[in-house]
């Protein structure tokens, strides 16, 4: 491919930026203390390696005419196309699994909590287990703090808490609607800007 001074000069600040950005959002990511958002992180790095490679099958394989127009269409395609199959359709599918992960958990606890009150061994159990196994999740969920003070302090007074029951039933009703309506795109800012209809319109306003 035959480009010009100046679409040399973009694709290169293009490959740099992008770089960049990818490096910032990984470490951003992996960095991060809720399991959530460092599920992601690995995206951004399937990202880098699809693109690049396809960067350089464009640069390649591609004739493109020396056309500030087209060589700005061809490369903005190529980094929709890949921010869709690499980041979007994938980070979705782990968001809605680590939310639905999230809603079981929530859900078990329930059950626990409601059966402490008529059988106070077997559902405290019941809860001490699911706390003991997923502590980093139910405290990401803002759960972890009052399951673990209603089962002390249940279990210093050897019944069911009443007065922390209705407490933390109503935190894990909040939590599994909160959690239950959060499975969406991981980026729904940038997904709104880069939809069909305005990808359509921007590359109408090129061809204009």
């Amino acid at each position: 491919m035959n480009l010009s001074f100046l679409e040399s000069t973009l694709l290169w600040i293009f490959i740099i930026a992008y770089f960049i950005v990818l490096v910032c959002l990984f470490r951003l990511s992996w960095k991060s203390n809720e399991g959530r958002k460092k599920s992601l992180s690995y995206l951004f790095i399937f990202n880098m390696v699809v693109f690049y490679a396809g960067l350089t099958a464009v640069y390649f394989w591609l004739n493109l005419t020396p056309d500030i127009r087209d060589f700005m269409i061809v490369y903005g395609l190529l980094t929709i196309g890949v921010y869709v199959g690499t980041i979007e359709v994938p980070g979705f599918l782990i968001l809605a699994h680590y939310d639905e992960t999230s809603v079981d958990i929530l859900e078990e606890t329930q059950k626990n909590l409601i059966l402490s009150k008529s059988s106070f061994e077997k559902g405290i159990q019941g809860l001490e287990k699911i706390l003991a196994s997923n502590k980093p999740r139910l405290d990401e969920i803002y759960v972890y703090e009052n399951m673990n003070y209603y089962i002390e302090s249940s279990r210093e007074m050897g019944q069911s808490n009443k007065s922390v029951f209705d407490l933390l039933l109503m935190v894990i009703n909040q939590s599994t609607r909160s959690t239950s309506d959060r499975s969406k795109h991981p980026f729904p800012k940038l997904i709104d800007v880069l939809s069909l209809a305005g990808l359509s319109f921007i590359i109408a306003q090129f061809l204009k």
